[in-house]
């Protein structure tokens, strides 16, 4: 049975000799039932290190919300339902930055943030990073940038994968795979400080 305003009064001033801290809990209860009922019919995931932050999946919308109001800092994306377990959050350990993967037919997309202040976030830029080295090329059928880990608050390793059919053969494939270190100076501005290649 949900609890009023006019029990919580009353039990504060039944004993009021008892410390503050019961009438505060009361409140807590009362007041947190709302945000509880608001966040019910929806998924909620990959929480900040620090606490603070989370994506929420609202129906076909990702989005990052304050944990303890339940309010939208960041809208991510529209999510197609049969992509959206695929897609996943990285938080940095300071929880400063985060790394958003998109998962689609192809593979999917990676998008960094930054955090702006307490209450919101910025999309950082990432580099241009160098293609693979392709012959003979008919369909491409995977082209994918996904986040792996952050090595430290302010470096995140990524793997970069290509797939495509041979146009002379089209049951030939190939495929490229490049682990890629990306480093953010204290600006932001991210830069490439690693490539390491992998199939090819």
């Amino acid at each position: 049975m949900p609890i009023s305003r006019f029990r919580i009064l009353y039990i504060a001033g039944q004993h009021p000799k008892q410390s503050k801290k019961n009438t505060y809990l009361f409140c807590i209860l009362y007041f947190g039932a709302f945000i509880c009922v608001a966040l019910a019919g929806d998924l909620i995931k990959y929480s900040s290190p620090d606490g603070k932050f989370a994506m929420r999946l609202a129906g076909d919308v990702s989005e990052i919300v304050d944990v303890k109001s339940g309010k939208t800092v960041l809208e991510l994306e529209e999510v197609s339902g049969s992509w959206a377990k695929d897609s996943k959050l990285l938080w940095s350990p300071d929880s400063k930055y985060f790394a958003h993967f998109s998962a689609d037919r192809r593979g999917g997309s990676t998008t960094v943030y930054r955090q702006k202040g307490d209450a919101g976030f910025d999309q950082v830029p990432l580099p241009d990073f160098p293609d693979c080295e392709k012959t003979n090329v008919g369909k491409q059928f995977e082209a994918s940038l996904e986040p792996r880990r952050w090595l430290n608050a302010t470096t995140l390793v990524v793997l970069a994968r290509e797939a495509w059919s041979n146009e002379d053969d089209p049951d030939k494939t190939s495929e490229c795979e490049r682990t890629i270190t990306i480093s953010f100076d204290a600006s932001g501005k991210a830069s490439i400080k690693n490539i390491k290649k992998g199939k090819k």
